[in-house]
């Protein structure tokens, strides 16, 4: 990630009470805002993570939230996101069952992963995941802002009609196909930092001024 292109998000996001959505509040509340596990770096570091450890520590807290019991992950990095899966899953008493590209998924996925790096193959393995999705998956699309391919990845996965409700906390990108929901993006901040929160603020107030 570049410094400008998270300044430039930090600049446009929420936290949960800039959200007035009720279900994305409650989701952004629980899993990101709440006292709840966390990953360590120690922890990260001691388990030899192969993923950057904020994707990974975003992950473990939405995996810990959401509790997930069939759980679909696609591309070339898969085998790295499993790994970290099946620990946040094992620390949290998580039974998390895996299943196959290769055939359906009974009654669909409750969470998947796209674990690629290029635009091509994120919308292959997005194809995918909502053919084997339900009103209630959650799909992952990791590091969205850190290159062009992925970027655009991103804003092609914003323009498809079933994603309903759509969440980019900068190192993941958060998809939703609840069919009761309008379509909605949003750009949050997944911690708290007094002085950031308070700068930030300010910016608010003196755009509602001006």
């Amino acid at each position: 990630m570049s410094t400008l292109s998270y300044t430039r998000f930090l600049w446009r996001s929420l936290d949960d009470h800039g959200i007035h959505s009720p279900f994305m509040f409650h989701f952004v509340s629980k899993a990101f805002y709440a006292k709840g596990p966390r990953l360590s770096k120690r922890e990260h570091r001691g388990q030899n993570m192969q993923i950057p450890y904020p994707q990974a520590e975003l992950l473990y807290r939405i995996v810990s939230y959401l509790r997930p019991a069939k759980s679909f992950v696609l591309g070339e990095d898969a085998d790295k996101v499993i790994e970290m899966l099946r620990y946040a899953g094992e620390e949290n008493k998580i039974k998390l069952w895996f299943f196959s590209p290769l055939a359906p998924i009974p009654g669909g996925t409750d969470f998947a992963v796209i674990a690629e790096n290029n635009k091509e193959a994120v919308l292959a393995s997005f194809k995918k995941i909502v053919s084997n999705s339900h009103n209630d998956t959650v799909c992952i699309l990791p590091n969205i802002h850190a290159n062009a391919q992925l970027e655009a990845s991103w804003q092609a996965i914003l323009d498809h009609e079933k994603a309903t409700v759509t969440v980019d906390v900068y190192h993941l990108g958060i998809i939703f196909f609840r069919r009761e929901q309008v379509q909605q993006h949003f750009m949050v901040r997944p911690s708290r930092s007094f002085f950031r929160d308070a700068l930030i603020g300010l910016k608010s107030g003196y755009g509602l001024l001006g």
